[in-house]
Formats: C-alpha cells, structure tokens, sequence
C-alpha cells in the first residue's frame, strides 16, 4: 500500500507544476480577445467576399442556364 501511494505522491507533484495557474488563465483570455479583436475586419471582409461570389455564381445560372 506504502508503495502505491508513493507511486501518486510522485505521480502528482509531476503533474501539478504544469498545471495552469488563475494567472495564466487570465494572460490567455487578453491574449484570444485580442487576437479576436484585431481579426474582425478580416473575418467580415472575407464573409462578405464568399457571400458576394455565390450570389455572383447564383445569378449567372439562373440566368444562363448552365
């Protein structure tokens, strides 16, 4: 029984200092909202492009009738 619960004790104080911290948490959550932030123009211009193409494409074949 001694032996196993070595076995954990040593199990987890390998585990827990890689564990992340509130404060690593909190840096990653800045980090996404930033990176969120800073690519919406991106996001809405690339939508708008894909949408304007179908549209596009769906005009020409009911039109032409491919």
């Amino acid at each position: 029984m001694e032996s196993r619960m070595t076995a954990l004790e040593i199990r987890f104080d390998t585990i827990l200092p890689t564990l992340a911290t509130k404060e690593d948490l909190k840096n990653l959550e800045i980090s996404l909202h930033r990176d969120i932030r800073s690519n919406t123009w991106l996001v809405i211009t690339w939508v708008t492009a894909v949408v304007s193409m179908a549209m596009t494409g769906v005009f020409y074949v009911a039109r032409y009738q491919i």
